[in-house]
């Protein structure tokens, strides 16, 4: 299980031995919408849109939907143990980097995970996925909101969470997992939604990134703007 996530910063200040790194021509409407700077000896990712917002971009492993849930705080909550490990609020405080998030206490994620087959994966825990949340938490919403692809003649599926700040990829095609997900697709996802959530539209006039802010939309609750056929809505049994 891979989450990508980013989170508003403020102002990095001089980033000495950053480069910027420019996208591909076809993966924005314009090519400033967002630009990312790297450096050979950190892990982690800035970017910077075009309204001048910062973020910090970064990669890990999990190993339960309960990490992914504690990796992608914020901000540590006064009820919460201090023995519990959240692991963004510690590589905030060790890279320096403040975030710039007053309205909501979790970073954007997006959460990628292989499976076999995709019919294994429960629907219940294909929206724990969506929403990112731990296997513990209550069941709020019960309905699975997704686009299924065929590559390769295996499935890939896309997932939104309901107002979670999250979006997620299941896919049974290792291929797609390795040469074209986790290299470009996973990071250039989570840019268009995060852009989607801050200013109302995806940068992008690509199928893909049309067809996935349609999906977004679906999501959000007072959101009536998108197109029922254009994505699958299921609803979830109660046990």
């Amino acid at each position: 299980m891979w989450i990508d996530i980013m989170v508003p910063i403020d102002h990095p200040g001089f980033l000495p031995g950053f480069q910027a790194v420019a996208p591909e021509p076809y993966m924005f409407d314009q090519q400033d919408r967002f630009t990312s700077y790297r450096h050979e000896d950190f892990p982690y990712t800035l970017m910077k849109d075009d309204h001048h917002q910062w973020y910090l971009a970064v990669r890990w492993e999990c190993e339960s939907l309960t990490e992914v849930k504690y990796a992608r705080q914020v901000h540590r909550p006064s009820y919460m143990d201090e023995q519990t490990t959240l692991k963004l609020v510690d590589y905030m405080n060790e890279t320096g980097f403040s975030a710039r998030m007053a309205d909501f206490d979790k970073a954007f994620v997006h959460t990628t995970v292989f499976a076999d087959r995709l019919e294994k994966v429960p629907a219940d825990r294909q929206l724990r996925i969506a929403n990112a949340d731990g296997e513990d938490d209550p069941a709020v919403i019960r309905n699975l909101h997704f686009i299924d692809n065929l590559y390769k003649s295996r499935r890939t599926r896309f997932l939104s969470g309901f107002e979670t700040y999250s979006i997620a990829t299941i896919t049974e095609n290792r291929f797609y997992l390795e040469q074209v997900h986790l290299p470009a697709s996973a990071s250039l996802y989570l840019q268009y939604f995060v852009y989607y959530h801050r200013y109302g539209h995806v940068p992008s006039k690509q199928m893909m990134a049309r067809l996935l802010e349609n999906l977004w939309a679906s999501t959000q609750a007072m959101n009536t703007g998108w197109n029922p056929a254009l994505f699958t809505a299921e609803t979830i049994p109660e046990n």
